[in-house]
């Protein structure tokens, strides 16, 4: 169906080779970007039988999404959009959501794991994801078959099947926990990797082509959000009808396709010259400052020492004392490698996040036990609890990100993080009602209950989630965006590791074990101040916006204030910011004495959006 008589078609946007389009009658060949403007009309002067007529607002769509599609093919390659839709669409958009919402349902199909013990255990499977730093480094550094990508996919992702195959087929009776968390970590372990992998790829493409940034990126996550809503909508079903551990040997049929592109190359992973079997390139150590592997390596060794002691020691005390040692310590390390503001903006964020601490192993219980093990209880089934609410949750975060833009961007940093901090941490007040079942006396049902806090808190989750990576877009030293993201993501997802730590310490401390068996109710008997404590935690950090949140807006044009470096000479600002010495040119203006900004804190565009930024969430 053609664009109806007088409907205005911006031909001055659309790139050569675009299909042809239709106004007026009159046919305009591909490349044509010349367009009559005279006849724009909108919405309202459109015909009746076009306006309301739902097939053809679904044929115009669908010409809209072709088109889209055909311009980026055009600057991007079809082969790195296709990649992108296997590793990102369908490995971490569908098989990822698969796996983090059907884990809590196979630790309790497993029976005897506490809620404590859970949240460990999650964050265990987890931990990958906090070790993105150095796999980007690594896989950068040493190249393998003269590819320094393919290879690192393709055998992740054969380990990842095996250990998918094993956990998902083989009943819980006949499997040990510790091989069962091993199969998840390697898992996770693969799509930690290609999702950092091809965010890296897709990031140079962008390099090339500036103008494709908002295209490509809306791609990507336009990409992973429909399947994410596809995987929420449909693991329910799955869990209920055949058990949480088919939905793991399910997930082995996406990593299987995802395998394709990769084996053939399509996102054109170029070959190092000699093609030696493993080739050590040193000079990316120098391009991208020594300091940040070394940053790397210490939240490696970090994430891993603290997943390990939460398989090997039972001792809960141990555990968050130690968590909360890694959350110091990687605290240190980024005011020791990296600029100061970057430091001090990390540091807000992930000691809000210490402060946040998950009872999520305690509430999972609380809403899907049944009759015989909480006889009070809301008695969720498995299909509401990962489909209903979810899908609630990621419509709703959808909408907080489009009033974050439409009314929030004008306001200062600070501003945002305190009013969205003390909301969310109000609303959450809100879970007290029904952990102490007081909706059920006022007549309030509660899936309503439970529907309605989710949307509000997630709305205001997003608030209090954007400023953060539009601060760090900025703050980001110049060269060295991929590097640094990966490195904040892993800082981020350790955060949220070291919550269900200090979460789990909190409800073993107060009681609240509930492990699925009968007649637990008095398990949760405490559960609600469970949840005032975890609720006004959060606000304590507040008190350190002046010191650690610059005072500037997300569309300020100017120099974030407050970034301050010392007077460093030029070799140590080499060193602080990854300078090669001979970049003489880029040096000369970027290394100056008198400079006291850290690279990428200059002005930058307030629509600039970083290469891939983890929502593992």
């Amino acid at each position: 169906m053609g664009v109806p008589e007088g409907y205005e078609v911006q031909r001055d946007e659309i790139p050569a080779g675009m299909a042809t389009n239709y106004e007026d009658g009159k046919a305009y060949e591909k490349g044509t970007k010349d367009v009559d403007t005279s006849k724009k009309t909108k919405f309202g002067d459109l015909p009746f039988y076009y306006r309301y007529n739902p097939l053809y607002w679904v044929v115009y769509s669908s010409s809209f999404f072709v088109a889209w599609m055909t311009m980026l093919s055009g600057k991007a390659t079809f082969g790195l959009l296709f990649s992108i839709f296997a590793v990102q669409h369908i490995q971490k958009g569908l098989a990822q959501s698969y796996l983090t919402n059907s884990v809590s349902f196979y630790f309790r199909d497993r029976g005897g794991i506490s809620a404590s013990q859970m949240q460990i255990y999650i964050s265990v499977i987890m931990t990958p994801w906090s070790l993105k730093g150095l796999m980007g480094i690594g896989s950068d550094v040493l190249a393998i078959g003269g590819y320094h990508k393919i290879p690192y996919m393709l055998f992740t992702a054969v380990a990842a099947i095996l250990c998918l195959a094993a956990v998902g087929t083989t009943p819980e009776s006949q499997i040990s926990l510790g091989v069962a968390l091993m199969c998840l970590f390697m898992a996770q372990m693969h799509i930690a990797l290609n999702d950092l992998l091809i965010e890296a790829k897709y990031s140079e493409k962008i390099q090339q082509n500036p103008s494709i940034n908002s295209d490509l990126v809306s791609y990507v996550w336009g990409g992973m959000s429909v399947m994410s809503l596809v995987a929420v909508g449909t693991v329910g079903l799955v869990i209920e009808r055949l058990g949480a551990r088919w939905v793991f040997a399910l997930c082995i049929l996406p990593i299987f396709l995802g395998c394709f592109p990769v084996a053939f190359n399509a996102m054109d992973d170029k070959p190092v010259a000699g093609r030696k079997c493993c080739h050590f390139d040193s000079s990316v150590l120098r391009r991208r400052g020594q300091d940040y592997m070394y940053l790397a390596v210490l939240m490696t060794v970090l994430g891993l020492g603290l997943a390990n002691s939460g398989v090997f020691n039972k001792n809960i005390k141990f555990n968050l004392v130690l968590a909360i040692m890694c959350g110091l310590i990687t605290i240190a390390g980024f005011f020791k490698y990296t600029p100061p503001m970057i430091a001090k903006v990390n540091a807000f964020t992930l000691i809000q996040t210490l402060f946040s601490m998950s009872i999520e192993g305690a509430t999972f219980y609380f809403f899907t036990d049944g009759p015989e093990q909480y006889p009070e209880g809301p008695h969720f089934s498995d299909w509401f609890y990962t489909t209903a609410i979810g899908l609630v949750a990621s419509g709703t975060a959808i909408l907080g990100i489009f009033l974050f833009n439409a009314y929030l961007g004008n306001m200062k940093y600070r501003t945002i993080f305190l009013w969205s901090s003390l909301v969310y941490s109000s609303l959450s007040l809100l879970n007290i009602i029904v952990y102490l079942r007081l909706n059920r006396k006022w007549g309030i049902p509660d899936k309503m209950f439970v529907l309605g806090s989710a949307a509000l808190q997630t709305v205001i989750k997003e608030f209090n989630y954007m400023p953060a990576v539009m601060i760090m877009s900025r703050l980001c030293p110049k060269g060295l965006e991929a590097t640094m993201f990966a490195l904040l993501a892993s800082a981020s997802n350790l955060g949220s590791n070291i919550s269900n730590y200090s979460g789990a310490f909190l409800l073993d401390v107060m009681g609240v074990r509930p492990t699925g068996a009968n007649n637990e109710s008095h398990q949760f008997k405490n559960l609600w101040l469970v949840a005032l404590i975890t609720a006004i935690l959060p606000c304590l950090p507040l008190v350190l916006l002046p010191y650690l949140i610059p005072d500037a807006r997300p569309n300020d044009e100017i120099n974030l204030p407050g970034v301050d470096v010392e007077d460093d000479n030029i070799e140590s600002k080499r060193r602080r910011y990854g300078v090669e010495r001979d970049d003489a040119e880029e040096a000369k203006g970027f290394l100056t004495p008198s400079d006291d900004v850290p690279a990428g804190a200059r002005s930058r565009s307030p629509t600039s959006t970083p290469g891939g930024v983890e929502e593992e969430i």
